[in-house]
């Protein structure tokens, strides 16, 4: 073990790759827009027909179940809502026990690495042949994973951007390009906080596509792409965002 750890820290060495810490946090934020693309494609095709991270969407299938009758269904819309809402508030409370003003707080990395973990039962859970109380089980790890990570993206208050409320964001991307319309003669280019915005729905759909298309031949096997990036984040966060490297101009 003692071997790795000086070889992933000379990957990440400022001569080998170096973006700014700004750059890295950004970025950071739009890969998690892309993991909540790939749970929701999880939650619609493997489990039912039901969205995991998309709570407005899942709402409208809560209604559509209710008003079609359809008991099944309005009970796992329903579990999914509940373990999103037990997701925010499990962050909610890591948050508010510590309250940080910095760059990127030590509690957001422990919120993503609850996710991860709850991500990585998901799988163990998960399995060719899954019954109505384990699919149950699977829809609840998956939405407080998924509210879980809402909550730490707001945290940052990146551009307004929300990794799960799809609405919301398409709403400020259309209100940055009427902006730079309107002032055509003074506003040469959308700002930074328009491009993370308009970036965040696209690379959310990007990982809509990645779970459509690998999922067809691994079903849940596709989960271990966010697993991945959640790992590939924290890793990097404890290893570039010390006092140290953020001080540097």
């Amino acid at each position: 073990m003692g071997i790795w750890i000086p070889c992933i820290q000379s990957f990440f060495r400022k001569d080998c790759f170096y973006l700014s810490p700004t750059a890295y946090r950004n970025l950071f934020l739009l890969l998690l827009c892309m993991t909540s693309g790939i749970v929701d494609v999880i939650g619609y095709l493997g489990l039912g027909h039901v969205f995991t991270s998309n709570m407005t969407g899942n709402i409208v299938m809560l209604g559509l179940a209710i008003g079609h009758a359809q008991g099944l269904a309005v009970l796992r819309s329903g579990i999914a809502l509940i373990g999103f809402v037990v997701g925010i508030a499990i962050a909610a409370s890591i948050l508010g026990r510590n309250k940080e003003n910095t760059f990127w707080p030590s509690t957001v990395t422990l919120i993503l690495g609850l996710e991860c973990l709850i991500l990585i039962t998901f799988d163990l859970v998960s399995g060719p042949s899954v019954t109505n109380s384990t699919t149950n089980l699977l829809i609840v790890l998956l939405s407080a994973a998924m509210g879980m990570q809402t909550t730490a993206a707001r945290c940052l208050g990146i551009a307004g951007i929300s990794t799960t409320v799809l609405t919301n964001n398409l709403a400020n991307v259309i209100e940055d390009i009427t902006t730079l319309f309107r002032k055509a003669g003074r506003l040469k280019h959308l700002t930074l906080d328009a491009i993370l915005r308009i970036s965040a729905i696209l690379i959310y759909c990007f990982g809509a596509v990645i779970g459509t298309v690998v999922g067809q031949r691994y079903p849940f096997t596709v989960i271990w792409v966010p697993i991945c990036i959640l790992v590939g984040i924290i890793l990097t966060v404890l290893i570039r965002f010390r006092p140290s490297l953020l001080n540097q101009k």
